[in-house]
This record gives structure tokens, C-alpha cells and sequence, in this order.
């Protein structure tokens, strides 16, 4: 991905923790151990390593632009799943998604409808499953009517609120935890941190792991 950056040894990857510059996460193409272990890598594949990292967004401005920032990198079948309290910026990242995906019509939060379809290029289904989770929790059939399954067989689909009930769709996924920075008494005023977190071989960037 367009947002990774591969580091090759433990000192590399300390220094890009250091100064990530624009990545979202290192990738590193090796085996997991206690020394990467303790600098926060974890498995994403057998070997390749991935270490998501926070990012700022100052504004909803910048929520949005991440958002078409994984967007340009989506493509039919991609589930990306949004997480994080209420005013976090799950649908404005949404927003970004749709642009980038070039969807027909506005993409607003479907909390009383559960779930938008969007048409364009590469279609978006926009779920939100805030008033399904009790619910869902207990009777995960409780989601097939919102036709997931053909959502990503025809385009992206993206869902808020859905940690813990869409991981079985698809173990090749892509979540984006949202917070605002006050939650953390960091006393940054209207602004989130983002974390991505990638799951599955979809998401390999290091070709030795690809082969």
C-alpha cells in the first residue's frame, strides 16, 4: 500500500518510529520475535511484519482526506471497518471513501436506514451497525438482511460500528479506529487520532511474504 513503509532491520525501524514521515504503518519482511515484538510489530502474514501507527487529524477536513487516501487503494470485495465512540469521525471518513471510490449521491451516516448503497465505478455499501450490536451480538443472521455478502462482491463495504460482528465475512480486512485526542486529556481540541490496521494477505505489501 501507498501508506506503508518497509523498514529491513530492528535499527531502521526504530528510526521510522521515530519519524514516520506520511506512513500509516512499517511493514518489516521477517519473522516475528521479541525484539520486534517489543517495538510493537505484530503478524500480519507469515513473513511479514506490521506495526500500525497513530496518525493526527487536526480537523474533519483531514478525516475525509485519509479516508480517500485508503480509498484510492480499494477494490471490489475490500471490507474496511470503523471503529470508535460517537463523534469520532467514522462517517466523515466514509465521506473520504466515497469520493475517492467516485459514488453517486451524498454519503451521510445510515444509522436509521442501517445501510446506503452507493453507485459509481467501484460501488460503496455504507453500514452502520450502532443499532444492530446487542442484537447482532446474540443472532449474527440478525445482518444478512443488509446483504453484505453482495456488497463486497460488487464493490467496497464499510461499515461503523461493526467490531465484533463482520470479522467473519472475510479474514482479509481493513480496520480504521477513530478517537478524539481529548479522550486521552492530550488537550488537542477538535481533532482525532487515526490507527489502520490491516488484516490478511490482501493487505501484503513485502513481495518476499507474497510469494
Amino acid at each position: 500500500m501507498s501508506w506503508s513503509r518497509v523498514v529491513h532491520d530492528l535499527d531502521e525501524a526504530r528510526a521510522a518510529l521515530a519519524e514516520p514521515g506520511e506512513a500509516l504503518d512499517l511493514r518489516a519482511p521477517t519473522r516475528l520475535d521479541g525484539d520486534w515484538a517489543d517495538l510493537g510489530f505484530v503478524e500480519l502474514v507469515a513473513g511479514e511484519l506490521v506495526r500500525s501507527l497513530e496518525v493526527r487529524l487536526p480537523d474533519l477536513a483531514a478525516t475525509r482526506a485519509l479516508g480517500a487516501r485508503l480509498g484510492a487503494a480499494l477494490r471490489p470485495g475490500d471490507l474496511v471497518v470503523l471503529t470508535g465512540p460517537l463523534g469520532a469521525g467514522k462517517t466523515s471518513l466514509a465521506q473520504g471513501l466515497g469520493a475517492a471510490l467516485g459514488v453517486c449521491g451524498a454519503v451521510t451516516s445510515p444509522t436509521f436506514v442501517l445501510a446506503r448503497a452507493h453507485r459509481g465505478p467501484l460501488p460503496l455499501l455504507h453500514v452502520d451497525a450502532y443499532r444492530l450490536r446487542g442484537a447482532a451480538a446474540g443472532d449474527p443472521t440478525l445482518l444478512d438482511d443488509l446483504d453484505l455478502d453482495e456488497g463486497l462482491e460488487q464493490g467496497v463495504v464499510a461499515v461503523e460500528w461493526g467490531e465484533g460482528l463482520v470479522e467473519a465475512l472475510t479474514h482479509e480486512r481493513l480496520h480504521v479506529e477513530l478517537r478524539r485526542p481529548e479522550d486521552e486529556t492530550d488537550g488537542t481540541p477538535g481533532g482525532r487520532v487515526a490507527r489502520v490496521v490491516p488484516y490478511g494477505q490482501r493487505w501484503s505489501v513485502v513481495p518476499a511474504a507474497e510469494s
